[in-house]
């Protein structure tokens, strides 16, 4: 405990709570407890021992706290229990981990996880279509009451995602989370709601029906659901080798898990790849972005999907070369590219675009992006962000690179003067 407390105070304080815990629970590299403060709320930690990760309902800033410490001292003096399954309040957090490690080979392992043998696999997809039949039944009871008789509360939604976690469907559970800001952020909030519950049960109907759908379609039903894919899996399938523009990168960071997202375009096909990676505590990621606005000679290896765009980068040829011309793109075309990406895929969230000559524009209180037909494009984000690509562009025509959701894009770079600058 000493090598990973913060201090020597939050570890003196951690040997004092002896007394103080119930619920407490170990499985396998997983602990979990409740210890009793001064509140009428007990606290609720949780410790994966892989990273170690520590997670903790209390206000405390420093990390790890002292009920995460308490805990290791509880379960390294053989005072927590084995136990068949995590409680409910710990279950979540430890399986998003558990998904995370698996489909990014981020688990602290030497060697990338392997595929789970067949009877796991099964006990699992089993498990998943018992929590969707009942998700089917409450969106079918929501509808049926009216959404003006629905709890659109977050506890409201909250209860319905734990079960959906409890059922290894961590992708549909933070969607159904996500519901409640829709709701209390959104005007006209009955139709989101409305069209969300819908994508819901298309994609409910989507995985009872597995067995009769096209391969690559039955891959993307199963990454909206929540299903790991390993890293191993990825790095089989053939690779694409092309020329890649890298158009944009950023960073994110969510319960102390960093993600870097890297942009990146085919120069002669025009496609598209994301790459994700993954941080936890600080973002210390394992591997190098390439560079924005250079031009990568490199293998991606696809995930699977209908319409696939995450990747991982495989072997690269030849040293990045900075590019100075970027391939043209009109605001038709972007739709367009949206348009087929959904068909293929219609449980997709945004997919990338890259529109050339268009002037960022503030008309109203609203952003857009004019083209030289006078074509506007809806622009969101972050005020600065957008005031700064208008700064950049100095009110002329310039190339940008984002994210269209089918309401607005989000930039993310711009391309002028030959080079990409990252907003």
């Amino acid at each position: 405990m000493a090598s990973v407390a913060p201090d020597a105070a939050s570890l003196a304080a951690a040997r004092k709570l002896a007394g103080s815990w119930s619920h407490a629970g170990n499985k396998g590299l997983a602990l979990w407890g409740l210890c009793q403060g001064s509140g009428s709320k007990p606290y609720q930690a949780v410790v994966d021992l892989r990273g170690p990760a520590y997670k903790c309902s209390c206000p405390s800033r420093k990390f790890p706290c002292k009920h995460a410490l308490g805990l290791l001292v509880e379960w390294s003096e053989g005072r927590v229990p084995s136990a068949a399954e995590p409680a409910d309040f710990a279950a979540e957090w430890l399986l998003r981990r558990e998904e995370k490690a698996e489909s990014t080979g981020e688990s602290g392992d030497e060697a990338p996880k392997k595929a789970p043998d067949p009877a796991t696999a099964q006990k699992r997809a089993d498990r998943v279509a018992s929590g969707l039949a009942e998700l089917d039944l409450w969106i079918t009871d929501q509808i049926r009451s009216g959404l003006a008789a629905m709890d659109t509360s977050w506890a409201g939604f909250d209860a319905i995602a734990a079960r959906m976690v409890d059922a290894q469907a961590p992708g549909i559970a933070g969607t159904l989370r996500a519901l409640a800001g829709t709701v209390a952020s959104t005007e006209n909030w009955p139709e989101k709601l409305l069209d969300e519950l819908a994508r819901l049960h298309l994609l409910v109907t989507a995985h009872q029906k597995l067995s009769e759908l096209p391969e690559d379609l039955v891959h993307s039903v199963k990454a909206h659901v929540g299903y790991p894919v390993t890293t191993d899996s990825v790095m089989e399938s053939t690779p694409v080798h092309e020329n890649w523009m890298v158009l944009g990168s950023g960073i994110t960071e969510e319960n102390r898990l960093f993600t870097r997202t890297v942009w990146m375009r085919g120069r002669t096909s025009r496609r598209w790849a994301m790459l994700l990676d993954f941080s936890h505590g600080a973002p210390n990621f394992s591997t190098e972005a390439p560079p924005v606005g250079f031009l990568v000679d490199a293998d991606l290896h696809f995930y699977p999907g209908a319409a696939a765009l995450r990747a991982r980068l495989g072997a690269t040829h030849r040293e990045p070369q900075p590019f100075t011309t970027l391939p043209s793109g009109s605001i038709d075309a972007a739709l367009q590219e949206f348009t087929d990406a959904l068909a293929a895929d219609p449980w997709l969230r945004s997919w990338p675009a890259v529109i050339s000559s268009v002037v960022p524009s503030f008309v109203d209180g609203a952003w857009f992006l004019v083209d030289e037909s006078g074509t506007a494009l809806r622009a969101e984000g972050d005020s600065d962000l957008l005031w700064k690509l208008l700064g950049i562009s100095g009110g002329y025509p310039v190339a940008v690179c984002g994210t269209w959701n089918a309401q607005a894009l989000a930039p993310i770079s711009v391309f002028t003067g030959g080079q990409v600058i990252v907003l």
